[in-house]
């Protein structure tokens, strides 16, 4: 057997794994989209079976079926696209790591450091590719990203990012004062300046999640909603993965759950993660007067220079839309309490805004491991494929990794595997994996400490 409990275990208040209930999202409301696809309710086999229906499984599927034409099956607990890939912020981002390039310079070394930039700009261009390739109305927005200086202690900071993400890594950025961010981006009581880096623009993630979903099924993938496996057995060399109303035969697995990964379900895979809360509010609409108000111009996605960083955007209907790190329970009160708390956030940034009322508020999970960086690889002795950890940024991370992980699948040999070698490999386990969160809120802890005291 694989699966190493009877029973898999969720991380967090079981709220947020409630897979048969839709989010209530913007997103859900602006992106009707009926799919009409079916769940598994027979016993079935395949070559290939990926399990997440995001951006990491589509691609990695799409990939499977269109370069090497393979059969593959896709299974998603929840509606298509239920996790990270309709719930996120929309922006198109890099690196996809919670690591310096500082330290990851120390750690792998300048060349490697290198690559793994290298391929997270690739990452950007593949998700704009796909957009037209498939031909996706997904209200693109923006043409770069902004990092702002929440405090004039950062300003210096964000030059020096500017200047090495210029010189070490070819990516074109430019810095603006003060003064000339107001002119283009916005006021506020936390904005010290900003420096703008490209590629980079904004989504809507479900509009594109749909739009990876239509092209796969012209290109006859069989995939199966509301179909969460349960466990997975092995049998004469053949994986035969459970659900409640079926089972499907498998030569190879791919994992493509990210931080909704439920333990238990691969042993090898157990410990690895640690899923974090992100939460996200949206405004009702602004008028002209109120966005004036703050001289908020720009389109482009926007993340500032906190620890615990705020990261927003303005709408194409001039929705205001942010978000942070969220809630520490899971629970659907612990959110209530979040949303609210954010919306201070939000109204101490911009004091103009005190009386704009909030529309959403919903929440997901990234998925952060001990390397910081996203990771794929095969397990060894066993024919089971993984993509997962993009620290929040797998808009831009995901549909790459899907199709590296495709690759990874056909060939079987992570040798074949022309990337950064940060990419490759599964993390450390944490250590005592059941105290997961508590490190986290030890962190959360340190890292407030440290935006109080802007260092």
């Amino acid at each position: 057997r694989i699966s190493k409990y009877k029973k898999m275990k969720n991380i967090y208040h079981s709220d947020i794994y409630k897979f048969e209930t839709p989010i209530n999202s913007y997103w859900e409301d602006i992106s009707q989209d009926n799919l009409n696809l079916e769940k598994l309710t027979k016993d079935t086999n395949s070559e290939i079976v990926v399990i997440g229906g995001g951006y990491t499984g589509l691609l990695c599927a799409i990939n499977l079926i269109e370069n090497h034409n393979l059969d593959v099956i896709l299974v998603e607990a929840g509606k298509i696209g239920w996790g990270a890939s309709s719930r996120n912020a929309g922006f198109n981002c890099l690196p996809p790591s919670k690591m310096s390039f500082k330290k990851m310079q120390s750690i792998y070394g300048r060349e490697e450091t290198k690559n793994f930039f290298k391929n997270s700009v690739e990452g950007s261009n593949h998700t704009k590719d796909i957009i037209k390739e498939y031909n996706i109305d997904c209200d693109v927005t923006g043409d770069s990203n902004y990092v702002v200086a929440h405090h004039k202690n950062k300003f210096e900071q964000i030059k020096e990012q500017a200047e090495v993400y210029k010189s070490e890594f070819g990516i074109e950025t430019e810095i603006y004062s003060k003064e000339q961010f107001n002119e283009i981006g916005h006021g506020g009581t936390e904005q010290f300046g900003a420096f703008s880096y490209k590629p980079g623009f904004a989504i809507n993630p479900l509009k594109f999640v749909n739009g990876i979903v239509r092209y796969a099924l012209s290109k006859k993938l069989k995939i199966y909603e509301n179909t969460k496996v349960n466990k997975i057995d092995k049998k004469n060399g053949s994986y035969i993965l459970k659900t409640k109303e079926g089972s499907i035969r498998s030569k190879k697995i791919v994992v493509a759950t990210n931080g909704f990964y439920q333990e238990g379900l691969i042993s090898q895979m157990d410990g690895r993660i640690l899923p974090i809360i992100s939460n996200v509010i949206v405004t009702r609409k602004l008028n002209e007067d109120e966005l004036n108000a703050h001289n908020f111009k720009t389109f482009s996605p926007i993340a500032n220079t906190k620890n615990l960083l705020y990261y927003y955007r303005k709408l194409p209907d001039n929705r205001i839309l942010f978000g942070t790190r969220g809630d520490l329970t899971g629970s659907d009160q612990s959110n209530l309490a979040m949303s609210k708390k954010m919306e201070k956030f939000l109204k101490y940034i911009f004091p103009k805004w005190s009386n704009v009322s909030i529309d959403y508020n919903w929440r997901g999970l990234i998925a952060l491991s001990q390397k910081l960086t996203p990771s794929i690889g095969k397990i060894e002795n066993e024919e089971i494929y993984y993509g997962f950890g993009y620290n929040g940024v797998g808009v831009s991370a995901a549909p790459w990794t899907g199709k590296q992980l495709s690759k990874l699948v056909f060939s079987s040999n992570s040798k074949d595997l022309n990337i950064s070698k940060i990419y490759k490999g599964l993390p450390k386990k944490f250590i005592f994996p059941q105290l997961r969160i508590f490190y986290f809120r030890l962190a959360v802890w340190f890292y407030t400490i440290k935006d109080k005291l802007n260092v």
